[in-house]
């Protein structure tokens, strides 16, 4: 199997060359930055299960709705024409991308632990958890239901 994939990598970096090195930058980029998110994912998941002991099924779901304040924030800069007035607008548009993400991911989290687990805290271990279950198929379908199941890609500005 690693031969097969060494075999495959040297057909596409040296031989096929269907990519350039700018590209390679940008996967790696990607890459790394993705790696980062899934980090950051995993970090949530062992602090809420090393402080609380419980498996928190709605953490990615939290995360899912900061990702989509995020993304209604740029679209709203971006159909402002903000994103490319200039450096200084996209940067304040970046950040408050950001911020908006940040809040909207807190606040969902901040009524979920209300509403779904503070009440549960003397309960059973396994209350908790299926009470997590509960939450995370809810905020999925809600969230479905709300934005819909088509892809959305953020503006890629000029």
């Amino acid at each position: 199997m690693v031969a097969f994939i060494l075999w495959r990598l040297w057909g596409v970096l040296f031989v096929e060359r269907i990519y350039g090195p700018d590209t390679w930058v940008r996967f790696a980029v990607s890459g790394v930055i993705l790696g980062g998110v899934y980090a950051l994912i995993a970090l949530g998941y062992t602090l809420v299960y090393g402080i609380l002991f419980m498996i928190n099924f709605a953490h990615g779901d939290v995360m899912m709705l900061g990702a989509f304040a995020g993304y209604f924030t740029l679209e709203a800069f971006s159909s402002a024409g903000l994103l490319n007035k200039s450096l200084a607008w996209s940067i304040v548009s970046v950040a408050v991308t950001f911020v908006a993400g940040i809040l909207t991911s807190t606040v969902a989290a901040v009524i979920l632990e209300r509403i779904a687990y503070r009440p549960l805290r003397k309960a059973p271990r396994l209350v908790p958890l299926i009470s997590a279950i509960g939450a995370s198929l809810f905020l999925e379908n809600m969230a479905q239901l709300v934005f819909g199941s088509a892809r959305r890609r953020y503006t890629n500005p000029e």
